[in-house]
């Protein structure tokens, strides 16, 4: 075998005869007819596009690179670990931290047990204007949220979400009066299953961090994703940009009371 050359992960080489089956990832077969190999696993020059197409190669290791994640608690942590056991870098701290230190990462991920509007609000400016892709993950009401994964400066940041959310919601005041009332120390009741959510939400962050490193189209960008530990749904909702111009201003909460 090539020394550039990997089986990805769960790949199974079956001797079938003189030949092979190759159990591709995706649950498929592929016969290997025996001219392909000599004495050994299949040949894998000759099979090399077909491996491909099939998804049967090994995508690339994760690059040396660096992620920082701010914030504590479930999310943060169990992000950590999955991406530490990947080879990546990991690197603790504030936002205001990471975001001092944006030409030395690669990724900036901020957690939260809950959507702290007003802060992610200039952090999605921040980063933008360091270059620094930024995720993010936090919980509302039983779910919780990944992403949109903001890339590069055509891509969907939080302030576009935002907008979007008021706008496709039926309660666009009573959103807006929620999130100042969480910006302004309010705290909802702790859910005893959150930290089952949140450790989905991480496992969807780490995926689009690494196929970011790895030099792939990450699954989140462009797209807030919505887990839910009750029924074990993921939901994926596409986001795109505002159109500069259009009017930035959440509507005003005083209206939810007349």
């Amino acid at each position: 075998m090539d020394e550039d050359f990997h089986w990805a992960g769960g790949v199974s080489l079956i001797p079938a005869g003189d030949g092979w089956l190759v159990h591709t990832p995706a649950e498929e077969f592929l016969a290997v007819e025996p001219e392909a190999g000599a004495g050994g696993e299949p040949h894998a020059p000759e099979l090399r596009p077909v491996f491909e197409d099939e998804g049967v190669l090994a995508p690339p290791a994760p690059r040396p690179g660096i992620v920082g994640i701010s914030g504590g608690g479930p999310l943060a942590g169990t992000l950590d670990a999955l991406l530490s056991q990947t080879g990546v870098t990991v690197r603790r701290g504030s936002e205001e931290e990471l975001c001092d230190q944006a030409s030395e990462l690669d990724v900036l991920v901020a957690c939260a047990p809950w959507l702290p509007d007003r802060r992610w609000t200039g952090l999605d400016a921040r980063c933008l204007e360091a270059g620094l892709p930024w995720h993010r993950g936090y919980a509302e009401g039983r779910r919780w949220y990944a992403g949109p994964f903001r890339i590069g400066p055509g891509d969907a940041g939080y302030a576009d979400t935002r907008i979007r959310r008021l706008a496709a919601s039926p309660w666009p005041a009573e959103l807006a009066a929620y999130w100042r009332w969480l910006d302004e120390g309010g705290r909802p009741e702790p859910d005893p299953a959150g930290a089952l959510g949140a450790t989905m939400a991480a496992a969807l962050i780490a995926l689009d961090v690494r196929s970011w490193l790895c030099g792939g189209e990450p699954p989140g960008r462009g797209v807030q994703a919505g887990v839910d530990p009750a029924t074990g749904r993921v939901g994926r909702h596409p986001v795109l940009p505002v159109p500069a111009g259009l009017m930035r201003e959440a509507p005003d909460p005083i209206r939810a009371a007349r």
